[in-house]
């Protein structure tokens, strides 16, 4: 699998141009960074976007990106209607701009999503956002973690709709659910392993 990681915006997100097999996806877009239309047009006509979830800064390249390809947008039932709410998806408690953007054009329906090669284990995990989700690819041994967990640390729970305990239990449960060798592509920051953060991570309770 070819993963290619733009790191753009403020905030410093990762979003992620993924191509296997002749399928293209986009995880988290954050900005419409030229980075991104350069990438896909190397890689190939893209298939979807998929989001962990629905913070300002991990949806602000959306609109330019489907409306070059006329792709869909996948996001957790949930935050649906975040991509057009500036208070759901933080941009009004940072104090910035948010721009009209439509909805998301489909939810996630059920454990998995197949599209093209790509076959991800959909895992719900609130506690960041009611509608974070883990994406997780078993057969090629990767998942994209959003903002649940980062090297030696793990998301925020103080935005809107977050909790503290839930997301403790979200990470408590994904703990026994991933493969310890899990290769772990967060919203920001390096990527790590979920054996790595079982033994270093200090917000990981033993």
């Amino acid at each position: 699998m070819n993963i290619k990681k733009i790191t753009s915006g403020l905030a410093q997100e990762n979003g992620y141009v993924l191509k296997k097999e002749g399928t293209v996806l986009i995880v988290d877009p954050g900005t419409d960074d030229p980075r991104f239309f350069e990438t896909i047009d190397l890689l190939g006509e893209p298939a979807a976007i998929l989001l962990t979830h629905a913070h300002f800064d991990h949806i602000g390249g959306i609109d330019a990106i489907r409306d070059r390809y006329d792709i869909p947008v996948y996001v957790h039932r949930l935050e649906r209607d975040w991509l057009v709410d500036g208070e759901k998806n933080g941009a009004a408690a940072f104090h910035l701009p948010h721009p009209e953007m439509r909805p998301a054009d489909r939810t996630y329906e059920g454990e998995a999503l197949e599209l093209g090669a790509f076959q991800f284990r959909l895992y719900h995990t609130p506690g960041h956002s009611p509608g974070s989700v883990v994406l997780h690819l078993p057969d090629d041994g990767i998942a994209f973690c959003g903002d649940l967990i980062f090297k030696q640390s793990i998301g925020r729970s103080d935005l809107y709709g977050g909790n503290q305990a839930t997301l403790m239990g979200s990470i408590d449960w994904m703990k026994h659910v991933l493969p310890k060798e899990t290769v772990l592509y967060p919203g920001h920051g390096p990527k790590t392993t979920m054996e790595d953060e079982m033994h270093s991570n200090p917000f990981f309770r033993q």
